[in-house]
């Protein structure tokens, strides 16, 4: 059941190219956007780098049996690729390594082109970006990563979409600084939240889209950009959206 969110971020409808920032807010679990979109892209044999800061391997791994595909049968098979940056962070730790960003984004890009080599149209999903701060780098640090990124996203052709995921901790923390500085260089931001008045047998939480970056292109000054709000319920399977007011 990925269909939902496929269709909301018109990956079938010429969307790709684009890149799209995903912020929790209230302390919400919005992995289940990443492992749609996962399964959307090997359903259609499109290549993915996957960097993750916050879920591991395995996470996926199990959401992804459920969802009926094998995520490690497509890292095998080179569909998809897998880079754990707390295990590169813990490996420059342990070993007295250089953990400068430059390492990181040396390292994400070196496995970008290696996959842009095989395939034409390489997308990439950053998990849990905001992690970087709990590594001690700086808001300037991970603004560097994440602009490196996307240029290499898009150094071969336009078509490749890119995702950050952001935990945002609190409105004063530095994890929303981030948050919002990606969501206004991205074409479409989703806020993901928990239900205000607590939990609920037929509602997970709030899910909103808006369309913040595309303000400052010269097409879109005097459209209509209202933000798009749902509620969603989860699955073991998926995910649904639910127009407001429907529940």
């Amino acid at each position: 059941m990925a269909t939902d969110i496929v269709s909301l971020l018109q990956l079938e409808n010429g969307f790709s190219g684009r890149v799209i920032t995903v912020k929790e807010i209230m302390n919400c679990d919005s992995s289940f956007i990443i492992s749609c979109i996962l399964s959307h892209c090997i359903k259609n044999k499109s290549a993915v780098v996957l960097v993750s800061a916050h879920n591991s391997l395995s996470h996926y791994q199990n959401v992804g049996i459920k969802m009926n595909y094998s995520l490690q049968k497509h890292i095998d098979s080179e569909l998809i690729k897998f880079c754990d940056l707390g295990h590169e962070y813990a490996d420059y730790l342990i070993n007295d390594k250089n953990g400068s960003i430059d390492n990181f984004i040396t390292k994400v890009t070196e496995i970008m082109t290696q996959m842009q080599d095989k395939y034409e149209t390489v997308n990439i999903i950053l998990d849990g970006i905001t992690h970087l701060f709990d590594m001690d780098y700086n808001v300037r640090d991970v603004n560097l990563f994440c602009k490196e990124i996307v240029k290499k996203a898009r150094s071969n052709n336009s078509k490749s979409f890119v995702i950050f995921h952001c935990n945002v901790a609190s409105d004063d923390d530095v994890s929303n600084v981030i948050a919002n500085l990606l969501s206004h260089k991205s074409d479409l931001l989703l806020e993901v939240e928990n239900l205000p008045s607590g939990w609920s047998t037929d509602v997970s939480g709030h899910l909103t889209i808006k369309y913040i970056g595309k303000k400052f292109e010269p097409d879109h000054l005097f459209s209509n950009l209202k933000s798009n709000k749902y509620l969603f319920k989860l699955f073991d399977r998926g995910v649904k959206l639910l127009a407001p007011g429907t529940v």
